[in-house]
């Protein structure tokens, strides 16, 4: 019957064009940077990856993925950071370049290919070292005791950690003193995390109050589609916007959200600010260098910001040069998607403005200061797919010989043989004649007598017997496994008892009553 539910489910996709081409789709990286499949084997996460040496955009744009696939669904045709700023408490501010490889730290393992970090446990860069408000650890290795070693070193590129249930791209790059952390993460349940880490390798800076921008930019393609729906709080949007974060403002009282999706299939993404992400205004400064965190616009060939070139005093982000009023909706539309982060370093007895002694925040400068959201997915893509369990029962009926006043044990197991992914969540009781009436039976004991099985997995149960206050001969019961299995949501597994007598206590009375 499962297989039939799939089968059914897997026609009803194609009848419904979600299957086809979406499914059969994936990425060609023979002019568009390294394959990255993740797992081997049956991958779940496809897509092309390229160090930020060879990143698109004026001045490169940071770790740059092409043809991002999951599920054999294409994603995004490309995801980069091709804006990047810095800017000093009313002092000189800069439009920084992200083509620069910088060397960090990594397992040799996972450098420039998939593979699995053993030592260090994560590829490490000058902001994942960096947690002390005045301390700087200078370049890779960033002053970390024992290495490089023979099985990890610094190197440039992409490090493709394989975490179990997610696979992680790191890579670093600078801009003179400043080393910027890119960081995108996979998972296999559909969701992505970008996380950009704002690092310094010697402290230049420091005794200035600072800010940093990063501007990552997706150009969204689900189901190979250009005609992707691009939704505030689920109400769709027909032309270019740009918007603030609000983490009370959506509905119910919740944070606002912003969804990119295809109307047709339904498949979608929706992303949910990270709990860091608000915690400053893009105006921080006050400067009015930076208005705005969200920008949705129309996608257009080689429009990777809002200038063509990077000048290094070039300070502000112009936002109506990409949000202009453009129709996001029609044939053969595009859509690009902006998502700001920004972060303050703070310097000793300067912030906020007017502050003298303990008014002041305290001097955080160089303690590493992450940002990103996380990019959820929604849709068929992530509901069609079954995970119904099902319970099993071996080693069952319960057969028990006992002496009188003794205990004895006998166990069975209980399997999940349901769909991959399912979990069986289940509790035992007993009945003296039916599970349909439970009745508690005093001489039995369960353990466990609740619990959860993951797909594949089994759980033994022990059935203990108490004949304490039991006559001899044979008793039966029943114990009543109760699950979530729609089609076998109790198993009745039978109990039968034999009480013998306790021949010590027949021999003992017997040479006590002789003469």
């Amino acid at each position: 019957m499962r297989r039939t539910k799939s089968l059914s489910i897997l026609l009803l996709l194609l009848g419904s064009g979600v299957a086809g081409s979406a499914l059969a789709d994936a990425p060609n990286c023979a002019s568009n940077g390294t394959l990255l499949s993740w797992p081997a084997t049956d991958p779940i996460w496809e897509m092309c990856w390229l160090p930020p040496s060879q990143s698109v955009g004026p001045d490169g744009s940071g770790m740059e993925l092409r043809q991002v696939h999951f599920k054999g669904h294409r994603v995004l045709n490309r995801a980069h950071a091709p804006m990047l700023f810095a800017e000093y408490n009313g002092s000189t501010c800069y439009r920084d370049w992200k083509d620069d490889n910088a060397n960090f730290l990594s397992d040799n393992a996972v450098q420039n290919h998939l593979g699995i970090s053993l030592d260090p446990q994560n590829a490490t860069t000058s902001c994942d070292r960096s947690d002390k408000p005045l301390i700087s650890y200078g370049n890779c290795p960033f002053q970390l005791p024992g290495y490089p070693n023979a099985t990890a070193d610094c190197f440039t590129g992409v490090a493709v950690e394989d975490g179990g249930d997610h696979v992680t791209l790191t890579t670093q790059h600078a801009a003179a003193w400043y080393q910027y952390t890119a960081r995108w993460t996979f998972y296999a349940d559909g969701r992505m995390e970008p996380e950009f880490g704002f690092g310094n390798n010697d402290g230049t800076g420091n005794e200035t109050t600072h800010w940093h921008h990063n501007y990552w930019r997706m150009e969204f393609a689900i189901d190979n589609s250009v005609e992707n729906v691009i939704s505030i709080d689920n109400v769709d949007q027909t032309t270019e916007f740009s918007d603030l974060r609000d983490v009370t403002g959506g509905p119910g009282g919740g944070p606002v959200t912003w969804s990119v999706r295809n109307a047709t299939t339904g498949n979608g993404y929706r992303f949910e600010p990270g709990p860091e992400d608000s915690l400053l205004a893009p105006n921080d400064s006050g400067r009015g260098f930076h208005n705005v965190d969200i920008m949705a616009t129309r996608q257009h060939d080689n429009e990777y910001g809002d200038r063509s070139d990077n000048p290094l005093g070039a300070c502000a982000m112009d936002d109506d040069v990409l949000v202009n009023g453009e129709s996001l909706v029609g044939t053969n539309v595009g859509t690009a998607f902006y998502y700001h982060v920004s972060v303050r370093d703070t310097s000793n007895n300067e912030w906020p403005p007017g502050c003298s002694g303990g008014n002041c925040l305290p001097q955080d400068s160089m303690v590493c200061k992450r940002r990103g959201p996380t990019i959820v997915p929604f849709g068929p893509w992530v509901e069609t797919e079954p995970t119904i369990p099902a319970a099993n029962v071996s080693g069952g009926p319960i057969d028990v010989i006992v002496v009188e006043g003794q205990q004895a044990t006998d166990s069975f197991a209980l399997a999940n043989t349901g769909d991959p992914g399912s979990s069986l969540d289940y509790t035992i009781d007993t009945a003296t004649t039916s599970c349909a009436t439970p009745v508690a039976v005093a001489w039995i004991g369960i353990s466990p007598d609740a619990g959860s099985v993951a797909a594949g997995a089994n759980a033994v149960i022990d059935v203990s017997v108490d004949a304490a206050a039991l006559a001899q001969g044979n008793h039966s019961a029943l114990v009543c496994v109760r699950s979530n299995d729609p089609q076998n949501s109790v198993i009745e597994v039978a109990v039968s008892v034999e009480v013998q007598p306790d021949l010590d206590m027949i021999f003992e009375d017997g040479f006590e009553a002789a003469p």
